[in-house]
This record gives C-alpha cells, sequence and structure tokens, in this order.
C-alpha cells in the first residue's frame, strides 16, 4: 500500500473543517492513475498549527474513546494515541496527525509533527528551537518558504542541516513555489547529502485553498499503517528516505503572484 502524506497543511478559522476533508480525498483518488499506482492511496494529514488554534484538540474532545463522533457525516475516532485521529466518511478513511508550526529568533519557520507542545514564537534560536521541539517528542521539518531561506537565514538553516544533532530532521518543500522557480539551493543540498524532504501543501488563508490540501506532498511506497497505533507506525516509517517519492503539481505562476498580493494585502489590514 502507499500512502499519500501532506506534512504541511493548515486549517484556518474560515475554512470549512468538513470542505478540507472532502478535498483531501478528492485529491488523493487522483494519485492512482497520476502516479501510476495500482490503488488509491491512504490519505495521511499533518496538522501544522501555529499561535493559539487548536483544530486537533477541539476535534479530539469530540471523539470521545472507543466511540464514533458525527460532524456533517464525518466520524471522528480517537486511535490509542493522543497525536492521532482516524476520519472517517462512509466507506473512506484517513489518518490526521497533530503538529505544529513554530518560528525562531530568526524569523524561519520550523515544523514540529506529531506533536502538540506549543513554543512561543521568536523565543528560542532555530537549532535551539529544533532541539526543544525533538525533545518533545517532535519530528523537525524545516520548510521551504518565499524569501525564507536567502542570506543569513539561509545560512541559518545551512548551519542546522550540517550540524551533528541527533534529532529526527527533515527538509519540506510545498505546492504554493511556483512551477518555474529553480529548485533551492538549500533542498539540493539536503538532497545530495541524504537528508529526507517531506512535503505538503501549505495552504495560505485564502478560501481557495481549502481545496488545495493533500494537493502536494509525499508519497511513502509500501507504507501501511494500524488503526490502533498510526503515528507511531508512520513515524518509524519515515526513517526509510528510499521510500519517500514527492507527488502533487505547482503553482501556476500567475496565481503564485495574485495570491502573495492577496496575503500582503490581508496582512495590512
Amino acid at each position: 500500500m502507499t500512502i499519500a502524506i501532506d506534512g504541511h497543511v493548515h486549517i484556518y478559522s474560515d475554512f470549512s473543517t468538513s470542505r478540507v476533508f472532502d478535498a483531501a480525498w478528492e485529491n488523493c483518488s487522483k494519485l492512482s492513475s497520476g502516479q501510476g499506482l495500482p490503488t488509491s492511496p491512504d490519505c495521511a494529514l499533518f496538522l501544522t498549527e501555529g499561535g493559539e488554534n487548536n483544530v486537533f484538540k477541539t476535534l479530539w474532545q469530540m471523539a470521545e474513546s472507543q466511540h464514533q463522533v458525527s460532524v456533517d457525516s464525518f466520524r471522528f475516532l480517537r486511535t490509542g494515541e493522543s497525536n492521532s485521529l482516524i476520519v472517517e466518511k462512509g466507506d473512506k478513511r484517513m489518518f490526521f496527525f497533530a503538529g505544529r508550526q513554530h518560528v525562531s529568533q530568526e524569523n524561519i519557520e520550523l515544523l514540529s509533527l506529531f506533536s502538540k507542545h506549543k513554543i512561543n514564537d521568536r523565543s528560542l534560536p532555530l537549532a535551539e528551537l529544533a532541539q526543544t521541539v525533538a525533545d518533545n517528542g517532535g519530528v523537525v521539518v524545516l520548510p521551504w518558504g518565499v524569501g525564507k531561506w536567502f542570506g543569513k537565514r539561509g545560512d541559518v538553516v545551512k548551519r542546522l542541516l550540517t550540524s551533528d544533532r541527533n534529532i529526527p530532521l527533515f527538509c519540506g518543500d510545498n505546492g504554493n513555489r511556483p512551477l518555474l522557480w529553480p529548485t533551492p539551493s538549500l533542498l539540493r543540498f539536503a538532497r545530495k547529502n541524504h537528508i529526507p524532504i517531506l512535503s505538503g501543501s501549505d495552504p495560505l488563508p485564502l478560501a481557495s485553498h481549502c481545496n488545495r490540501v493533500a494537493s502536494f506532498g509525499t508519497l511513502l511506497l509500501q507504507g501501511k499503517l494500524p488503526k490502533s497505533h498510526p503515528a507511531a507506525s508512520l513515524r518509524d516509517q519515515l526513517s526509510k528516505v528510499e521510500n519517500l517519492r514527492e507527488f502533487g503539481s505547482r503553482y501556476n505562476p500567475v496565481r503564485f503572484f495574485c495570491d502573495q498580493l492577496r496575503i500582503n494585502l490581508f496582512n495590512r489590514r
């Protein structure tokens, strides 16, 4: 079985949660033909919440242990772990994992997968932030972002990539990077040095981006997730770098610049 992983999911306050899951299933169902897979892959979403956002906690509280809770035809089921949920609708099922998005003192984004532990933004330098995430059970992902890896900040990211810290460390690409842009040098460096890439859709707080979840990410070939402890199982399987493969298409450059303009205008309000 193949698992389609979106390693960078945001569910903003004005997003329809049910639409996010429906879009994820729709996008995953297209992968069997687009990626030459014999069957549709299982779908796994990593929520990467920032600030005081607590979507995962809300869904977790809704899903009483050993019982099904139905919302808009969706059923949320607890597993044997506190950092994973199963989402079902009819005969469809996906896995939903906790995660946080942090910002270092140098204004560099860092994702903490499998973890619900909050760390105040800009409170720690990147290396210390990564170590703190690992100490609290998280898997560290350094996601590419527009302008985030240039100059001095790029040097800080590279120092972490070349350090001898014994922590679970990934780089992350995302579907918002325009189609015609070259691969960032630090992603090329990561691949050359066998640092695994765990990518995701990274939807922006724009209504249309609700449909982008699971449109870009990483395929885990020959993977399998048990219902009882999917997070522990997936964490172990992600260490097999040779089984990871990118999926999805990149952003249209015109659409990219339009969305960046809309985001900048939104942030100035």
